[in-house]
């Protein structure tokens, strides 16, 4: 059974009038739009882990580590404001101090720092794009990779997750040169939570594939 992608793009892509008002009221504060985006290093305290989500969806994971851990910065971006906006209201509910959320390309957010930053970036079950005339479009890639290479700190680590057995082989193929472990297990209090995507592959029946390497060793 096939994931229904447009139906999932059509319904995270929707904002509401309420939306609009949260995401203007923590405008650049606690979110940002990537054109406005100043100096990362400035948004949140400096001398911590730096962990950075990439596209985090309805951000039930970023929200509970940032809960959980307060001495230690948390960044996501995500294309979809209806997303951002409810994790905004999280945020604003528990007085979370030590997470920043962004608006845009994850592309060009990252094109925009000038030198490695995050010690963790998290990818998890990025857009599968299940037919083969659009894997183009799927967001990991060869250029990607060393994109995220840069940006990443020396012995920083990426964690992918997909439950797309095809996406898993093309990203087997790009991490070969990499040290690579496949147990998040051995990310202790960084484990990622299970998705609701992940939690429906496994009901579908699809194997969960993790990769977590360390692209500057």
């Amino acid at each position: 059974m096939k994931r229904e992608i447009k139906s999932y793009v059509h319904v995270r892509s929707r904002t509401s009038k309420q939306d609009f008002k949260v995401l203007d009221s923590f405008k650049n504060s606690t979110f940002y739009s990537l054109e406005e985006l100043p100096d990362i290093s400035k948004l949140l305290p400096e001398g911590r882990i730096n962990i950075l989500e990439i596209g985090f969806g309805d951000g039930k994971n970023l929200f509970q580590k940032a809960a959980f851990n307060p001495e230690i910065n948390f960044y996501g971006i995500e294309i979809y404001k209806a997303g951002i906006a409810s994790l905004l209201k999280k945020i604003n509910s528990d007085d979370l101090k030590n997470i920043c959320l962004i608006f845009g390309d994850a592309k060009k957010f990252l094109a925009k720092i000038d030198a490695p930053f995050f010690d963790f970036i998290f990818i998890l079950f990025p857009d599968p794009w299940p037919k083969k005339r659009h894997w183009k479009r799927r967001l990991i890639d060869k250029e990607f990779l060393l994109l995220l290479k840069k940006r990443l700190k020396n012995k920083g680590r990426l964690i992918v997750k997909t439950d797309w057995q095809d996406y898993a082989k093309n990203l087997a193929n790009e991490l070969v040169n990499f040290p690579t472990c496949n147990n998040d297990d051995s990310l202790g209090f960084l484990r990622p939570i299970k998705t609701k995507y992940e939690r429906k592959g496994e009901e579908e029946g699809r194997t969960i594939f993790t990769y977590i390497s360390h692209l500057n060793e």
